[in-house]
Order: C-alpha cells, then structure tokens, then sequence
C-alpha cells in the first residue's frame, strides 16, 4: 500500500471520529437553545459548518505563513 493510501486511510478515520466528537460537543453547546426538530437540526448544521470552516481558516492560514 503506498504511503499516501494509507494517509488517506488515516485521515479518513479521524474525520469519523472527529465529525462524532464535533456532533456530541455541539448538542452539548446548543442545549439550551429553545428550539426542536427541524429548527434544532438547521441550528446544529450551522453550528458545524461554522465550526468547520473555522478550522479550515486556521489550518489555511497556518499552512501559508510558514
């Protein structure tokens, strides 16, 4: 197996786990939100999205100031 599969493989692992993570940690964070079904469910997306590209801008920026 080439060494970039197995990155690949890696990486595809901890996105698993780290998008659960993220999905636990949000329901935690928006508890108090007054909101259910539908609305709690387009809350929580946002929240992720968000969360996501957050960390997205972060790495971005990391990587191009080195």
């Amino acid at each position: 197996m080439s060494v970039t599969k197995q990155i690949d493989e890696i990486a595809s692992g901890i996105a698993d786990v780290t998008m659960e993570l993220m999905h636990d940690s949000i329901d935690w964070q928006i508890a108090d939100f007054p909101q259910d079904g539908d609305e709690y469910d387009a809350i929580h997306g946002e929240v992720m999205f968000h969360a996501i590209e957050k960390m997205w801008m972060r790495i971005k920026k990391d990587y191009y100031e080195e």
